[in-house]
């Protein structure tokens, strides 16, 4: 699975969110025989977007992981995606990235008696708050579902705080890990973002087979 925030427009007219929808796209292909990525973009709530399928990322990046740059003049603007078309819906680039509802509902999705899913978590822009992301968390983790949060290593962000206090402080919630890149994410070569990525999962996933 693959979640990002659409809380801010920056992450989709640099190019974040297609590089991560990218390199989810090939993961998926590598873990799973349908290749599928259920995708979602959480703001104040979660919503689920088109499966992202290999055959057709690029076409599916265009729709749903870019947002063009907002124009000086209303009359230079440029035909809206899919996703533009749905900016009102999903609360577009409102300030607000909820992660700990993101979990929530996205943990809902998942069926208990399934297959160990991994679950990559764009933070960008994100709030949360401390307790309820934390029930969140330690309420799937007995479950089949591996939250693999990625940061883009900005210094003070209290999402990674928060999860990496996480990690000392709750050592049980073992289905929880952040992944801050290569230096940066966006600069992380695909090689090691993969093996940092999948490391973990499998790590997590070995004493259960």
């Amino acid at each position: 699975m693959l979640a990002f925030s659409g809380a801010t427009r920056y992450s989709f007219e640099a190019g974040m969110v297609a590089d991560v929808a990218r390199r989810a796209a090939a993961l998926g292909a590598f873990l799973s025989d349908t290749s599928e990525v259920d995708a979602w973009i959480y703001t104040s709530q979660a919503h689920r977007l088109p499966p992202l399928k290999p055959a057709e990322v690029s076409a599916w990046i265009q729709d749903w992981a870019v947002l063009p740059k907002e124009p000086l003049f209303t009359q230079d603007a440029a035909p809206g995606n899919a996703l533009a078309r749905h900016a009102r819906e999903y609360g577009l680039d409102g300030g607000k990235g909820d992660v700990a509802a993101a979990v929530h509902d996205i943990a809902r999705s998942i069926p208990q008696d399934g297959v160990p899913t991994l679950v990559l978590f764009y933070l960008w822009a994100a709030d949360m708050e401390g307790p309820v992301l934390g029930d969140g968390l330690r309420q799937t983790a007995d479950g089949n579902v591996f939250w693999q949060f990625l940061e883009t290593n900005r210094p003070g962000d209290d999402v990674q705080t928060f999860l990496k206090r996480l990690s000392g402080e709750a050592p049980d919630i073992r289905n929880v890990h952040l992944y801050t890149g290569w230096e940066e994410l966006e600069g992380t070569p695909d090689y090691f973002f993969y093996r940092g990525v999948l490391k973990a999962f499998m790590r997590w996933r070995r004493p259960r087979s």
